[in-house]
């Protein structure tokens, strides 16, 4: 039964490399006995269950991934995950509960060298200057980002800060600005 499940982690490993989100998804999850999964496995079973629709699973999965990453001492990657919990829950119309996870996260990375994390969660803070109708606070974070992710080679993040920058952009008038922005963010993504 070991060599089984052993070998059902290393396919959804592979098929977490190959973005095959519901393969992934599926032997991840076979694989999941509350312990086997390390961090990168929790992080890549959130990420698969993200892309296949299990919402809520990812979320869970973010939170395991999260504490893995807080008890191995890998604070850029735990302040990370606490960023993507905090749009998760920003999302969900949960906002004490995104803020709470955007303090974890901003109290991991602290004022130290600046980082990817940094980026991440500069992404969150426009985000949420978005929704209150702060855009020029919004645009100023997303810049942040997008340099930030240009400078730590983070793609998507800088493909996010693109898309959200353009977004606001379209919201203040600045129409053929901010659809140029989205169009190179498009072409980011699929390229």
């Amino acid at each position: 039964m070991s060599q089984v499940v052993d070998d059902s982690l290393e396919a959804g490993r592979e098929a977490a490399r190959k973005r095959a989100w519901r393969d992934a998804y599926e032997l991840l999850r076979s694989s999941d006995d509350g312990e086997r999964l390390t961090g990168d496995d929790l992080q890549q079973l959130a990420e698969s269950a993200w892309w296949t629709g299990h919402l809520d699973e990812a979320v869970a999965a973010r939170e395991r991934a999260y504490a893995a990453f807080v008890q191995a001492g890998d604070t850029e990657r735990a302040a990370m995950l606490a960023g993507a919990l905090a749009m998760d829950n920003f999302g969900r119309g949960a906002a004490s509960v995104g803020a709470g996870w955007l303090a974890r996260a901003e109290r991991l990375l602290g004022s130290d060298t600046e980082t990817a994390g940094h980026g991440h969660v500069a992404l969150v803070r426009g985000l949420g200057a978005k929704d209150m109708g702060e855009l020029d606070v919004a645009e100023a974070e997303f810049s942040r980002a997008h340099e930030i992710g240009a400078r730590f080679g983070d793609r998507s993040l800088e493909a996010m800060a693109l898309v959200f920058r353009g977004m606001v952009l379209v919201a203040r008038g600045e129409v053929t600005e901010g659809l140029a922005l989205l169009d190179e963010a498009t072409a980011a993504a699929v390229g």
